[in-house]
């Protein structure tokens, strides 16, 4: 290696780099950005280089001077949300492995919020966005500039959004859980629904009530109260469940984990018994579930591969601008433990209800 210092007040530069190793430019620029086969001596060499010069790569140069970033956006609607860390996992995991970097956003169900991550990732030159995105006017989405930075939708869709999007099957998950219920013997079973005017509330909704009309049990408005997926929404739902004067409901359906954890406290500052006085089922899965007593009966998804998915049909999107949008619905999984009631001796999945596990 050459003796070669950068010039005093001035960043060491690529060309400083290579006279220091005693190698090309190209060399270095192939060391740095691993697009050609450089030989291990010389690659030892050119990082030697780099730490002894104090290199540091100027990533808005180089994005100019590619159209390209190397980065992708996330933005979630609500990070306290268990749901949404495996999820980022996902995302993060398949955009390291293609030499992107992740930058995460934070709606917090805001739509004021969502917006300006959006337009900040935008001016940052981000490559692409995947967005979990919250309640809502979406029109600003009609006039996005999609070709120039594309979208994946996640576990939400906003009406009329043409892009690419990844989401659950929440009538079939939603379905299999009440059904779980009316197979244990419960027909006054109780729902705690999420924010209104999104689609997972509307489309878990429609799962509980397909239930109860394939099994022949009217629908009982009365039994359908509006939560907030939050905890302080799933806890005041579940009380005005559970103290209503008229008969109260024999078995609960909580369609989000943070909710589930306060139907809990509400059952338990109402003096009943989980699952003796009332059983339980929520739609989310968590680690807690699995440790809590009881321990929860719930509805499973798929949230690393949600994540995992999401990156991959955006990373497809940049390859081809101009394919027709695709929307993947996945299949979440109904876990059965203490809080349904259900005899967990009973390892046979139900061969009618798909999707079940005893554990």
């Amino acid at each position: 290696m050459k003796d070669v210092e950068a010039s005093a007040g001035r960043p060491a530069t690529i060309k400083d780099v290579a006279a220091h190793a005693g190698v090309s430019v190209a060399t270095v620029s192939a060391v740095i950005n691993r697009n050609k086969y450089v030989s291990p001596n010389l690659a030892q060499r050119v990082q030697e280089s780099i730490t002894a010069l104090g290199y540091e790569r100027n990533s808005l140069a180089q994005s100019l001077k590619k159209q390209t970033s190397q980065t992708i956006g996330l933005i979630v609607s609500d990070i306290t949300n268990p749901f949404f860390t495996s999820v980022v996992r996902g995302v993060e995991d398949v955009a390291n492995a293609r030499g992107y970097s992740l930058i995460l956003g934070n709606s917090d169900e805001d739509l004021k919020k969502e917006m300006g991550y959006m337009h900040l990732l935008e001016s940052k030159r981000a490559d692409g966005l995947i967005v979990a995105f919250t309640l809502g006017n979406h029109e600003y989405l009609h006039s996005w500039p999609a070709h120039r930075l594309p979208l994946v939708g996640i576990d939400r869709l906003p009406d009329d959004a043409c892009i690419d999007a990844v989401l659950i099957d929440n009538v079939a998950g939603a379905r299999h859980a009440v059904e779980h219920l009316i197979t244990l013997g419960h027909e006054r079973i109780g729902i705690v629904t999420g924010l209104p005017g999104i689609t997972t509330t509307e489309e878990r909704l429609i799962g509980y009530q397909r239930a109860l009309a394939a099994h022949g049990i009217p629908l009982d408005p009365a039994l359908i109260v509006e939560g907030n997926s939050r905890i302080d929404g799933g806890e005041r739902a579940a009380l005005q469940l559970l103290t209503r004067e008229a008969a109260r409901p024999t078995a609960l359906f909580v369609t989000s984990g943070l909710m589930i954890i306060s139907a809990l406290q509400a059952i338990n500052q109402v003096g009943l018994r989980c699952p003796g006085d009332i059983a339980l089922v929520g739609f989310d899965d968590f680690e807690w579930a699995a440790v809590m007593y009881p321990r929860l009966t719930t509805v499973s998804q798929p949230t690393y591969e949600i994540g995992q998915k999401a990156a991959q049909l955006l990373f497809e999107r940049l390859e081809k601008r101009d394919a027709a949008p695709q929307v993947v619905r996945l299949q979440p999984q109904l876990i059965i433990r203490e809080s349904s009631g259900a005899p967990l001796q009973s390892a046979t999945p139900s061969k009618e209800l798909p999707g079940y596990v005893h554990r």
